[in-house]
């Protein structure tokens, strides 16, 4: 058997103290380590949680899900009548074009279109300002309630007109404008009122151009078809939503400028027309494309 050197010896001495005490304690030293390793895997598993559960979150960007065309369908939850709702867009250039119908007079009433309003997204709130085509200053602000790419609420802050402020506590329901029917919609058509006790019993033509103006015919008493010369048609599509401006009603005889809204779907060569009027009435029609307006009309 081997025998320490004389060096070894010396060395064992100074060593043999801590290895006493190395093993006396040994049992709480193991258990430090293992608790110091269990540490050790909790922070490792925590820590990256800390990490990535304190990450601030994205916030919604407002300013990119508001851009497009829409159309008023509701306030405050209730379906709006057809020829009280109004269009608008949020273009990227932040110009905001609006349309609406407006009563000129206790005789005349116009849809118009409006390309002076600006607008900016600041969080959920938008800023408009702009003139109206009668010269008014309007300024507004928007809350956004809920916004996706079919539907936009709001309701409102601020409506100033003229340095003059019109509380509205009412909220808007908007509907997104994809699709673009106007390639269906341009053409003849053919057709009459399907509203029941509707007044408007004849057949009717249409014909759109592609200019946005249309022709309106009808027959007189002896048959004849006849081209509304004073009709002034005027059209404008917003999606499956129609606005038409004319004159001089045929029906009710009442004169001067007047619109009318319509909802419309197109079945291949069958439109719908449906509008929702005073008292809940729905009023409706029902027209065939075809080739062209009566040969033998006179005008």
């Amino acid at each position: 058997m081997p025998r320490l050197t004389n060096e070894s010896q010396n060395e064992f001495r100074l060593l043999w103290p801590a290895l006493v005490h190395y093993c006396y304690f040994w049992p709480e030293i193991k258990i430090f380590i293992v608790e110091l390793m269990k540490k050790r895997l909790l922070a490792g598993i925590i820590l990256p949680l800390l990490l990535f559960g304190c990450k601030k979150e994205t916030e919604t960007n407002y300013a990119s899900l508001i851009l497009g065309k829409w159309v008023n369908t509701q306030v405050n939850n209730e379906s709006v009548l057809t020829d009280a709702s109004f269009t608008f867009e949020f273009r990227s250039d932040n110009v905001q074009p609006y349309a609406t119908g407006y009563k000129l007079d206790e005789n005349n009433k116009t849809w118009l279109e409006n390309n002076d309003h600006t607008y900016s997204v600041n969080g959920k709130m938008i800023i408009i300002d702009g003139m109206n085509k009668f010269g008014n200053r309007f300024h507004m602000e928007f809350e956004i309630l809920s916004v996706d790419q079919q539907t936009l609420s709001y309701s409102v802050s601020k409506f100033i007109i003229n340095n003059v402020e019109y509380p509205d506590h009412k909220t808007y329901t908007n509907k997104k404008i994809t699709a673009d029917l106007s390639r269906q919609f341009v053409g003849t058509w053919y057709g009459k009122s399907t509203t029941p006790g509707s007044p408007d019993v004849g057949y009717h033509y249409w014909e759109y151009f592609t200019n946005g103006h249309y022709d309106y015919y009808y027959q007189d008493d002896h048959g004849n078809w006849l081209n509304k010369l004073d009709n002034e048609g005027v059209y404008f599509l917003y999606g499956d939503f129609m606005a038409s401006n004319y004159t001089n009603d045929l029906i009710s005889g009442e004169k001067g400028k007047a619109y009318e809204c319509w909802n419309f779907s197109i079945k291949g060569d069958t439109m719908f027309w449906t509008g929702l009027r005073e008292n809940g009435r729905i009023t409706s029609f029902r027209m065939e494309k075809v080739a062209g307006p009566p040969a033998f009309s006179l005008k």
